[in-house]
């Protein structure tokens, strides 16, 4: 295994494994709110992208077979149309969200989770974790210069709207080849670190879960989109905010940051409203504000001004140059 290994981004070397010994820790508490945007290095697609991809109906086969019944031999015309109504559906509506969209027509709710994870899963190639020019895990992990017994004492934790699982497979290949240390004991470490999907995720690691499944894309894998159907936790009339213990343990973590990093979050009014704004008064604040539009960010900043009094600092950069220019270290 390596110790070490660097990739170029075009513009400068970056390390992934660093090489310095100095023992330099997250020992501010640390929180990172994540948004489609904070995933779009990887391949991920953000919101509007995502619509666009549905909208195109190229995954529509994966998905009617996955609807079948196992041991049901049944025509698919049927479960075609739905998909079919579904879609046309949603592009009508205008919504940019699929997840809201699901929110309100609770009728096609599985359809719409597994097709969300028909263009999510093809995303799950390990090599972008590593190949991305705008890497900002890699820039993190680099400046989380512990020894492999501390790594999990950084006071750095994880609230993400994101379906994906690339966070902790990056994580979790880091810790490994770094230290060369065995998969139970690169999991006990990184379970020590909370990553909370707000909204489920598409699918546990094997260090998860024994039945998880690897980060690796299984082209037209039904059992994964019907896994994902059930993992992703979108709110509905009957499962609001208040009886989400994602979002409960996410307030948590909120109240315990002293400093707050928002990254790639398109600052939507209801998922900022569940976020519960008032929780992060007399906390530092900075947000990625890229190609966010002018009266866009005048609303957020009224808005944190008037639920808490206290001033974000939304900025024009992107993850990576973000967190090189203002992530601090101890």
């Amino acid at each position: 295994m390596r110790n070490s290994c660097t990739e170029s981004t075009g513009i400068e070397t970056t390390q992934i494994f660093s090489l310095d010994t100095g023992v330099k820790m997250i020992k501010t508490k640390t929180l990172f709110i994540l948004g489609a945007g904070a995933s779009a290095p990887f391949e991920y697609p953000t919101g509007i992208q995502l619509r666009n991809l549905i909208c195109g109906r190229t995954r529509k086969a994966a998905v009617v077979q996955a609807l079948v019944p196992v041991n049901e031999k049944e025509d698919e015309s049927f479960y075609a149309q739905s998909v079919d109504k579904f879609i046309t559906e949603f592009s009508r509506s205008s919504l940019y969200s699929i997840d809201f969209f699901l929110e309100h027509r609770k009728e096609f709710m599985n359809i719409g989770k597994m097709t969300i994870a028909s263009y999510l899963l093809p995303c799950e190639r390990d090599q972008r974790l590593r190949d991305s020019g705008d890497n900002w895990y890699m820039y993190l992990y680099d400046r989380l210069k512990s020894s492999f017994e501390e790594f999990d004492k950084n006071e750095i934790s994880f609230i993400t709207f994101n379906y994906d699982r690339s966070l902790e497979q990056f994580l979790f290949e880091a810790l490994a080849n770094q230290f060369n240390k065995s998969y139970q004991e690169c999991a006990e470490k990184i379970k020590n670190i909370p990553i909370i999907h707000l909204y489920g995720q598409l699918d546990f690691l094997p260090w998860q879960n024994g039945n998880g499944f690897p980060y690796l894309y299984q082209k037209d894998s039904f059992v994964r989109l019907r896994n994902a159907r059930d993992n992703i936790k979108l709110l509905t009339e009957e499962r609001e905010v208040g009886e989400s213990q994602e979002f409960q343990a996410a307030y948590k973590l909120i109240e315990k940051a002293d400093k707050i990093y928002i990254l790639g979050f398109s600052f939507d009014e209801t998922n900022l409203e569940r976020l519960n704004v008032s929780l992060m008064k007399d906390k530092t604040i900075t947000a990625t504000a890229y190609e966010l539009e002018r009266s866009k960010r005048r609303w957020v900043e009224q808005h944190f001004r008037s639920k808490i009094n206290t001033d974000i600092f939304l900025l024009e950069l992107d993850a990576l140059s973000l967190l090189k220019e203002h992530l601090a270290i101890e």
